[in-house]
């Protein structure tokens, strides 16, 4: 098994702390500082996860049982954690949010739908088909297409049809199944994300970098809230204020997040409490949404930083439970095999 590294798992972990947060102060955006807050945090912490998505692609073999291991390898595990997650969540909402059978029947067949169609404890639900979707299309280019300049020219142009409309209908209906027309602006993300990391070691000065691109944020971060930057990117409705900025934001600040996450993990074990957020990203990905609408329930945790803190240490101590159970039974099994 390869060895993780490490500071690509702090860099998941920064990102899921920024959506849990992001999530967490939505109500609250009518105060001018946490609409800030808001917004800053959505410049940078949906593309973080597609351009760390790229990082391990490999090219794949030229032929069908290649591309069959990609599919198995790749695919098949998000899809069935896509759609296990989803029928849970689903059915949990049923009675907690009092719906009745024919909403919840009606909201498996939205599952399938996927996208938009999605909302309450499932509204975070739309990254991972668009993520199933972007790894496809970026595996497809980096496999068949030789040439590195017509890989991210492909990728650009994707780039800039995306940003040609403000929204697609499928037929008569209001959303694309699985937001699939994201994927035009998240493709050059894994792209630069697949080229970065191969190249990420060679970069020097990564203590000044660190230093200059936090400051580019800081500036950013104060034209927003003073209203002299009125950037906005929210990739799940398509809203991206300025295409230019839509690429070179995303990636400045995502620069900045991997450099302070290598920093972190060399300085000593002092920031590694955080990694379990890295590991267990996908399932606070999944179950923060409910954790923080239950909470908002009851008016004695209905606080932003409870609701903040519940939603990243609540799916880590689940996912590790769920994790201790399957390998206690695998032991159990082994353990039972005639001849072990």
């Amino acid at each position: 098994m390869a060895k993780r590294v490490e500071w690509v798992d702090m860099a998941k972990a920064i990102g899921m702390i920024a959506v849990v947060l992001g999530h967490a102060i939505h109500p609250l955006v009518a105060d001018p500082k946490m609409s800030t807050a808001f917004s800053v945090i959505y410049w940078w912490h949906m593309p973080l996860f597609f351009i760390i998505g790229g990082f391990f692609l490999k090219p794949l073999k030229q032929t069908w049982p290649g591309f069959r291991h990609f599919i198995k390898r790749r695919i098949v595990p998000n899809l069935k954690s896509y759609f296990f997650a989803g029928s849970i969540l689903i059915l949990i909402s049923h009675f907690v949010r009092g719906h009745s059978w024919t909403y919840t029947a009606f909201y498996f067949v939205r599952l399938v739908y996927g996208g938009q169609t999605l909302n309450h404890d499932l509204s975070i639900f739309w990254f991972m088909t668009v993520y199933i979707l972007t790894v496809i299309a970026v595996e497809l280019i980096i496999t068949w297409v030789k040439s590195i300049p017509a890989q991210f020219f492909i990728a650009l142009t994707l780039y800039m049809t995306g940003m040609t409309y403000k929204h697609m209908e499928f037929f008569q209906y209001k959303y694309l199944p699985w937001d699939a027309d994201i994927v035009l602006l998240t493709t050059l993300y894994m792209l630069c994300g697949y080229y970065g990391f191969k190249y990420y070691d060679k970069i020097p000065h990564k203590n000044y970098l660190i230093v200059a691109t936090m400051a580019i944020y800081a500036v950013l971060i104060i034209a927003k809230y003073r209203g002299i930057l009125r950037f906005s990117l929210y990739l799940k409705s398509h809203n991206i204020a300025n295409s230019f900025l839509g690429l070179f934001i995303p990636l400045i600040v995502c620069f900045m997040i991997f450099m302070v996450s290598d920093w972190l993990m060399k300085i000593g074990g002092i920031f590694r409490w955080l990694l379990p957020f890295g590991w267990y990203s996908s399932a606070i990905m999944y179950m923060h949404k409910l954790i923080l609408d239950s909470f908002a329930i009851v008016s004695a945790l209905n606080h932003w930083e409870i609701q903040w803190v519940a939603g990243l240490i609540i799916p880590v101590l689940i996912a590790m439970t769920y994790r201790k159970f399957r390998v206690a039974r695998a032991i159990r099994r082994e353990a039972n095999t005639p001849g072990s």
